[in-house]
């Protein structure tokens, strides 16, 4: 009996004619399993409804849908870059009988679907959370403010209200300034926690309660109380973007006040200490990357793979004081793999990286002073004129983000279109955003703000965001760059962005005659700051100068 049949059987059971999966997990993480058992994608963003019969619809976005194609089964699935609710909306009456596992599903998420279909919850008791977190402390130096400091700012939000309900698990790691060792790419810990009105937390951890040197104002549970604690409140606030259903149900006979998680703003605004740990860093991730191009550089001819170019920039990694762990898989992609977005090489799709064409690297390490995600295309051999021309108008759309000055207000949205744009007028786009917020020694796709089509959250000094336009052209090539960068005042209330990533482009592919003046300076000015950084760090200093003069192209 296939995967899907056996799953049918299981909807007979409940009684149900849908059921909807979600790639994420209870703690809405994007790296859970859950959709690879079943239908084989690996990707952070799929949403499948199974039916009675016939095949199942499976939804994804822009960056997925290349690697949806290449992992599922045709005959078993049909793929839509439509959202789901339209698709159900559709489909759907309102006498169909809809399941869903009510630990994956938000209340937003579900409460889009009321009144188009019966939505039937229940549980998925197959998950088994590994109780073996090691919880550490998250020093003052690199956190920048004391926990206890911290949850009494938070709790001035809370206004009149008895107490907020935290679910988000980044959100809760970063009040507390705690930190797991066990926990893959994203050092949160799995928790739950209540934030009262007078800055006392009841932290809800899995596995054995530990010693509480969180501080006075942090009482550690287990999280089997959280239920009884929860029904000893009058009131509590919830953010409905993060609490799983499943959990409000247990607050049903309460009264629910539901406003935005007030520790994601405050996360994403960086104060000097967690800037200062991002620079530093920034330099570290960069001599790990710049020796990994340096290695790339002198072993093509060895013919090596995608798997062994992923090992050893994480040998290169390793070599670096603070670093911990990857932030997320690494996407080493030769060629045709390059052109699908989020693509991760494996022992069946695994290329030589040989002759001619082009190289796309995108990694990132969590360091415990910070957190980094940088992409690199290279060349392999000689480029051709349309891959030096294509690099090229990356290249601009990135500049222009990098360079942009924008009034205090601006939104990451409306700075979108300073990279498109230089795509755009040729009838070319990408997939996906053009860059994400990070965190400090915790997500590396960390919100609210985003450089992102639609997104309304204002850019404040000290956010943290990437900028990663690309190009991609199916089973060919594709070309992304990507840097990490903070928001920074500049005068008469005007903001900027300031560089963190430091490692060199590769000029082979930059047609200089495409450039204007300004974006040479700043070419040139980037280069300066690349070589300043690494020049007493690197394996040949030489060989980064020549990287890092444009006068020789």
């Amino acid at each position: 009996m296939s995967k899907i049949e056996k799953f049918r059987s299981f909807m007979h059971v409940i009684n149900v004619d849908a059921f909807m999966l979600y790639s994420k997990d209870e703690f809405l993480r994007e790296y859970s399993e859950g959709l690879k058992n079943i239908c084989s994608f690996t990707g952070t963003n799929g949403l499948l409804i199974i039916t009675k019969n016939g095949k199942c619809p499976f939804f994804t976005d822009g960056r997925y849908i290349t690697q949806a194609h290449n992992q599922l089964d045709h005959n078993t699935f049909k793929i839509y870059t439509i959202e789901a609710y339209d698709w159900i909306k559709e489909n759907l009456s309102s006498t169909t009988k809809l399941g869903y596992y009510s630990n994956y599903f938000t209340i937003s998420n579900i409460r889009k679907y009321n009144g188009i279909c019966e939505l039937v919850p229940c549980l998925d008791e197959s998950y088994k959370q590994d109780n073996n977190q090691q919880i550490v402390l998250h020093p003052l130096k690199y956190s920048g403010e004391s926990s206890q400091h911290k949850c009494a700012r938070i709790a001035e939000t809370i206004n009149k209200e008895e107490a907020i309900f935290l679910t988000n698990v980044d959100s809760i790691s970063w009040l507390l300034n705690i930190r797991s060792e066990k926990t893959l790419y994203t050092p949160h810990v799995l928790c739950r926690a209540i934030l009262y009105q007078d800055g006392q937390v009841d932290l809800f951890i899995y596995g054995k309660e530990q010693d509480s040197k969180l501080g006075d104002h942090v009482n550690v549970l287990s999280i089997d109380k959280l239920e009884s604690v929860l029904h000893g409140l009058n009131a509590v606030i919830v953010d409905p973007e993060t609490t799983p259903v499943n959990i409000i149900n247990l607050v049903q006979n309460k009264r629910i006040i539901e406003r935005v998680d007030p520790c994601l703003l405050n996360k994403a605004i960086k104060n000097e200490a967690e800037i200062a740990g991002m620079v530093d860093a920034h330099v570290q991730d960069a001599v790990a990357v710049t020796n990994f191009l340096y290695w790339l550089d002198n072993n093509v001819d060895n013919k090596i793979s995608e798997l062994d170019a992923e090992i050893e920039l994480l040998k290169q990694r390793k070599r670096q004081n603070l670093f911990k762990q990857p932030s997320f898989p690494t996407i080493s992609a030769f060629n045709e793999n390059a052109a699908i977005i989020h693509y991760r090489a494996s022992n069946n799709t695994n290329k030589t990286i040989e002759k001619n064409g082009l190289y796309l690297i995108d990694s990132g390490g969590q360091y415990l002073n910070g957190t980094t995600d940088i992409t690199r295309t290279v060349a392999i051999g000689i480029p051709n004129k349309e891959q030096i021309t294509y690099y090229t108008m990356v290249l601009k759309a990135h500049i222009a983000l990098a360079n942009a000055i924008f009034p205090s207000g601006t939104t990451g949205g409306e700075l979108d279109i300073f990279a498109r744009q230089h795509l755009w007028k040729f009838g070319m786009n990408y997939m996906h955003g053009t860059g994400h917020g990070v965190g400090s020694y915790l997500s590396v796709h960390e919100g609210p703000q985003a450089i992102s089509q639609g997104n309304k959250i204002k850019l404040v000094p000290g956010m943290v965001v990437s900028n990663e336009p690309g190009y991609y052209i199916p089973h060919n090539y594709g070309i992304r760059i990507e840097n990490l960068m903070y928001v920074d005042k500049k005068a008469n209330n005007f903001l900027c962005f300031k560089q963190l990533t430091c490692v060199p482009y590769d000029k082979r592919l930059i047609d200089m005659s495409m450039l204007t003046k300004d974006e040479i300076n700043w070419l040139n000015d980037y280069n300066k700051f690349v070589y300043e950084n690494l020049k007493n760090h690197m394996e040949n200093k030489e060989w980064l100068y020549e990287l890092c003069t444009l006068d020789s192209i």
